[in-house]
């Protein structure tokens, strides 16, 4: 699972965006994965390992909740349509 939010703000100067993945790695951690920075540029990363699925689950959540308050939008990709 993997959330992509943006904010932009041309008064301020800001373009910045947001990403958070929910992944698993090969010794069966649940890892939060975040990276962020200015659009068009690589950014930061970070990654965090947990024990469970539900507390990873729960610091995506929190992650989300955290951005949408701050103004960062989700941002959605329209599904690709066939020719």
């Amino acid at each position: 699972m993997q959330i992509d939010m943006k904010r932009i703000d041309p008064s301020q100067n800001m373009n910045r965006f947001y990403s958070v993945q929910l992944t698993q790695d090969l010794f069966g951690e649940h890892c939060v994965i975040r990276q962020w920075g200015r659009r068009g540029t690589r950014g930061q990363s970070l990654i965090r390992s947990y024990g469970t699925e539900d507390e990873a689950e729960g610091a995506v959540s929190k992650l989300i909740k955290q951005k949408l308050g701050r103004g960062y939008l989700l941002n959605f990709m329209p599904p690709k349509t066939r020719e």
